[in-house]
């Protein structure tokens, strides 16, 4: 294998930068490494932990299948080896490379060209909108059915010398600011995180996707809040759930464009979520006893979670019986509620036609509130997608009431053709 450098970027900072190697070339032993400059690098953008079956082109951006020996076969800029070889860096366990992945091409940049500033820039925040149309489309408590989280979609893009691509180059950031380093790629290999489900396949909500693209070529696109929002569901250990109630909170925030306030958080979701049709359910009574003063259960779930949040960022306790959810659960609803919210926005903006699912479920969405989903009876159902108490309210609710409409639209729609036919 050649000793050519291949640069690695893609480990995003706090700040939204990304961080870089220049391209470089070693020459020498292993041990005593030089190092050349060799100006402008041609790269690789991918998604190493997903896979995708077929080509997908959406907005500016084009999702290309990838497959160890075959796809996307030779391209006018970078051959099939080249990137069997580039990708060869990252393993599913010891000695199991990656077999498949995703790569993304993105305007007039494709694979194998040069990468310029301007060019990884669209492509960083390409991924951002890529990886939350997947967090909207999953669906909580199916065990693993449709799951995905934000580093699922982790995205690299890859820098490589054009005919030697055996070692490369990463960056990692130190509170002294950062340092380089470097290794042959029969030496090194990325490890797929433990967090990450294995043969995780694409799915993406590609309306909403489409919606996203259109509102950030206009410059109206929620992207701070999208940004906060994916930060918060890497389900990592190393983000403590303390950290994601903050940046969950941040994302609703740059959403409604509002302040940390309770009452005006509370007034932005009565705004945009319609009053449920009942309130029936096991925990009912308990949020009327914790916020008495709430006029819905949806204004006691966004004081509780406001209060949750600010001892979450100031050092307070965030736990007791006065409590009706546990952090886990804030954070799940929020993971449900906020997708819906921006899908919403996009719809009242012009961008999205909001499909009617999304719709009743905005509708019904204080029904999930009547439950605790990490309640221990539910414990042992989380693998069982039916017997879910979040399910079935999907299922009847939701799900349910569409099939009711579609109902009462096709008996409406035979009625006006018999009327027709008369006449």
């Amino acid at each position: 294998m050649g000793r050519g450098m291949a640069g690695v970027m893609g480990w995003g900072r706090r700040d939204g930068g990304r961080e870089s190697a220049h391209l470089a070339r070693w020459t020498g032993s292993r041990r005593h490494r030089r190092w050349q400059d060799t100006g402008m690098p041609n790269a690789i953008a991918f998604f190493p932990w997903v896979a995708l079956d077929e080509p997908v082109i959406v907005g500016p951006v084009r999702l290309l299948p990838y497959e160890r020996g075959s796809l996307p076969g030779d391209q006018p800029n970078v051959s099939q080896g080249e990137i069997d070889t580039v990708l060869a860096a990252y393993a599913e366990r010891k000695d199991h490379l990656i077999p498949e992945a995703m790569l993304m091409e993105i305007a007039d940049w494709a694979l194998g060209e040069e990468m310029t500033d301007q060019v990884k820039e669209r492509l960083f925040r390409a991924r951002e909108l890529v990886a939350f149309a997947a967090l909207a489309k999953r669906r909580l408590f199916r065990g693993h059915f449709d799951y995905c989280n934000f580093d699922t979609y982790a995205f690299v893009i890859q820098n490589y010398q054009a005919g030697d691509v055996g070692g490369f180059s990463f960056f990692t950031r130190r509170r002294d600011g950062g340092t380089n380093y470097v290794w042959d790629a029969e030496e090194f290999a990325f490890l797929k995180p433990l967090h990450v489900a294995s043969n995780s396949k694409v799915a993406l909500d590609l309306a909403l996707l489409d919606a996203l693209f259109k509102a950030d070529e206009r410059d109206v696109v929620p992207f701070e809040a999208i940004v906060e929002f994916g930060r918060a569901n890497t389900d990592s250990s190393d983000v403590p759930t303390h950290t994601e109630l903050v940046m969950v909170k941040s994302a609703f925030e740059f959403l409604f464009t509002i302040g940390t306030d309770a009452s005006e958080f509370a007034k932005a979701l009565a705004a945009s979520v319609p009053p449920s049709k009942t309130y029936d359910g096991p925990l009912a009574s308990r949020w009327t006893k914790a916020r008495p003063n709430a006029a819905r259960p949806l204004e006691a779930w966004a004081r509780e979670f406001c209060d949750i949040r600010g001892g979450a960022a100031h050092g307070k306790k965030r736990g007791g019986p006065r409590f009706v959810w546990s952090e886990h659960a804030h954070l799940a609803f929020a993971s449900v509620l906020f997708p819906l919210l921006v899908k919403q926005q996009l719809s009242r903006s012009g961008f999205l036609v909001l499909d009617e699912r999304d719709s009743i479920e905005l509708e019904w969405i204080e029904a999930y509130l009547m439950h605790d989903p990490f309640e221990p009876d539910n414990e042992g159902r989380r693998h069982q997608p039916r017997a879910h108490p979040w399910s079935s309210v999907y299922s009847s609710q939701v799900v349910g009431e569409a099939l009711r409409r579609h109902i009462a639209r096709s008996i409406d729609e035979a009625s006006s053709c018999d009327v027709s036919t008369d006449e």
